[in-house]
């Protein structure tokens, strides 16, 4: 819940993108990879996962940043942290069909990032909710996570997908509790591990939000971890949207009804907090509380 200060680099390297769009420095290897001996941007399986891989060629003592957005008029700017060793990271196309312009920065001074590279790549989405099914640095786990075991072993018995998401959510809120300490002492460059905050048992809005996500997911079902602004006071907070592909249902454990064949907003942060109580769940299904920023 208070992630405002998460956020304040995304910005700077936000307006330097807004300040030089077009300066690049691309190198194309192939049809999908990109390089310049810097780093790399691989796009050979973004039309099936929703994804884009990353990551430095060679090491850097300096600081890295990637941007993200659509070759668009009024394209969001997606801005993330890069490795400054050689290890891939995995990043969300999650903006639908179309061209994307992926550009890596390369710290210079201080707060200051020269752009080193530009991937331009025309993604065509064999799913729709591809990026919403994969892992990604914000949502990051695999087969061998132990969320995913702990998600198929709660869900091995379930009969639609609502009761998987059911089973699911119970685990969460149950299961983590809010860290107000990390809350107030987490770094702007913090990302989440699913798994050591499940082992840890609790968390900020940000873990919540991922555990749950990464949870969905390994399962099968389409989930986003949503950033973004709740009243009264316009705190910055994360949430999850799940997918139902069936007819959906009542939700039996806060009594929520989800249509089905749509991404519904749920907020297991605040469930959790508030102990499913009967005016948070009310604050929870009203949208017109919730101002979405970005998804992930």
């Amino acid at each position: 819940m208070k992630l405002m200060h998460i956020i304040t680099s995304i910005f700077l390297i936000i307006l330097l993108f807004k300040l030089f769009p077009a300066l690049t420095v691309s190198a194309e290897a192939s049809e999908t990879v990109f390089t310049n001996g810097k780093a790399k941007i691989d796009f050979t399986d973004s039309n099936t996962t929703g994804t884009v891989r990353i990551n430095m060629v060679s090491e850097s003592d300096k600081r890295v940043k990637v941007t993200i957005s659509k070759n668009e008029e009024n394209s969001q700017t997606y801005a993330y942290n890069l490795q400054n060793n050689t290890t891939a990271e995995i990043y969300p196309l999650q903006m639908g069909d179309g061209e994307y312009i992926v550009k890596i920065w390369f710290q210079a001074t201080g707060s200051r990032y020269s752009l080193g590279m530009t991937g331009r790549y025309s993604v065509k989405l064999s799913d729709v909710n591809a990026p919403f099914l994969n892992p990604n640095q914000y949502v990051n786990y695999s087969d061998e996570s132990k969320i995913t075991k702990i998600a198929a072993d709660l869900t091995k018995d379930c009969l639609n997908e609502l009761e998987k998401v059911e089973e699911i959510y119970k685990f969460v809120i149950h299961g983590l509790e809010y860290d107000m300490h990390k809350a107030d002492t987490v770094q702007s460059s913090y990302l989440p591990s699913v798994d050591a905050i499940v082992d840890i048992g609790k968390g900020i809005c940000f873990d919540y939000a991922a555990v749950f996500a990464a949870m969905l997911r390994s399962v099968d079902v389409p989930a986003k971890l949503v950033t973004g602004y709740v009243k009264p006071d316009n705190e910055y907070h994360a949430w999850n949207e799940f997918y139902l592909k069936d007819e959906g249902g009542w939700f039996k454990i806060n009594e929520m009804k989800f249509d089905g064949r749509k991404f519904e907003r749920i907020d297991p942060t605040f469930d959790s907090t508030s102990k499913s109580s009967r005016k948070v769940l009310q604050f929870i299904g009203d949208g017109t509380n919730y101002t979405k920023f970005q998804e992930y």
